[in-house]
């Protein structure tokens, strides 16, 4: 339910997502083979493991965390490798697991839906930060109409 609590206060943050002005990093996640099964057929959790490696200088950070969409979407299938670009403040120095938090976003599901970017993904508990898709062609048309919630925990971070 927190997650649906989110996806309806994501509007909200458009003014924090304005602020968001370059790209902090690369978060790189690969999707479990196998994940929870929904009862809601057209919902799907996947665990993941993910890696940020910061623009410039700073370390690489590891997160575990799941995938959850809602939606009209298709199946979050077989092992899956999923980019986002970090966005966040440029003047805003990183912290160490800054990215640990639940992050929502939802795509257009107008027609022109296959031409647009999924729209970002905003953090629930720090709205400076977002994670931006890196289209994958193959699988461009699977996000239309979906909500998408992301959870990231920090697994490791080198001190």
């Amino acid at each position: 339910m927190r997650w649906l609590a989110a996806a309806m206060l994501c509007g909200f943050g458009v003014p924090a997502v304005a602020q968001m002005q370059t790209d902090v990093g690369t978060l790189t996640c690969t999707l479990a083979e196998h994940g929870e099964k929904d009862t809601n057929p057209a919902s799907q959790t996947k665990l993941m493991h993910c890696s940020f490696k910061p623009s410039g200088t700073g370390p690489e950070e590891i997160y575990v965390g799941e995938i959850k969409k809602v939606g009209t979407q298709g199946e979050l299938t077989g092992k899956r490798v999923l980019i986002w670009a970090v966005m966040g403040p440029a003047d805003h120095k990183l912290k160490p697991a800054i990215l640990a938090q639940t992050y929502v976003g939802e795509v257009a599901s107008d027609a022109t839906a296959k031409s647009q970017p999924p729209k970002l993904l905003v953090g629930e508990r720090n709205k400076l930060y977002g994670l931006q898709p890196i289209m994958d062609e193959a699988h461009q048309d699977n996000s239309s109409g979906s909500v998408t919630v992301v959870e990231l925990r920090i697994k490791s971070t080198p001190t």
